[in-house]
């Protein structure tokens, strides 16, 4: 799971294998180590784990931030509570920054994330389970909903804060529903990048 693929271009991908393909509809393909579909309870615990991680890095991030004078609110006691529009965007540009570095990374070099390695999944090429090249992955980030990451910048603006809260749950509520209608677990996001997520077995599913 730690061989990483090439970069190339839009191509099909020239990366090394895992030595898994495309598993077949299930029921799971028998053996003594097979993969299954990941499915959407699997995967969205991943992500938790993965979010928390971000989380972290980000908090840390802003921390170090403030110390230096890049605070989003100040306060005194003559005009009260003040917000830093600058450093609201450069803030979420920040954390767009580090969670893109996160994923991309992951996927192309360890074909996996923190979360998804947790529950002994992969992620790879739909076609031929290769690992994703880096154009793969930065697709797949994109669609998974990166541009709500700077978007976030303006969530203390009542009316826009509200707006992008409530699409950038729509878009995962999408991404869910079509992950779990998939016969083959891709949600739009996957499509899009024509990746695949599986999940390691012992048994037949």
């Amino acid at each position: 799971m730690d061989q990483s693929g090439s970069t190339g271009g839009q191509g099909a991908p020239t990366g090394p294998t895992s030595g898994w393909s495309a598993p077949p509809p299930p029921p799971a393909q028998p053996g003594p180590k097979g993969f299954v579909y990941a499915d959407v309870p699997n995967r969205a615990i991943a992500y938790i784990i993965d979010a928390i991680i971000l989380g972290i890095v980000n908090f840390v991030a802003i921390l170090v931030l403030s110390a230096v004078g890049f605070r989003v609110y100040t306060f005194d006691f003559v005009n009260g509570a003040q917000y830093n529009y600058i450093a609201s965007i450069i803030l979420a540009a920040i954390g767009l920054a580090i969670s893109g570095a996160y994923f991309i990374y992951t996927w192309t070099k360890r074909r996996a994330t923190v979360g998804m390695q947790v529950l002994g999944m992969q992620v790879g090429d739909a076609g031929s389970g290769a690992t994703l090249t880096q154009d793969q992955a930065i697709k797949r980030w994109i669609a998974l909903g990166a541009p709500f990451g700077i978007l976030q910048a303006f969530n203390p603006l009542p009316l826009i804060g509200l707006v992008v809260g409530l699409a950038a749950l729509g878009w995962f509520i999408y991404l869910v529903y079509t992950t779990y209608q998939s016969p083959t677990k891709q949600g739009w996001h996957d499509i899009f990048a024509h990746t695949m997520v599986v999940k390691a077995t012992n048994t037949v599913a």
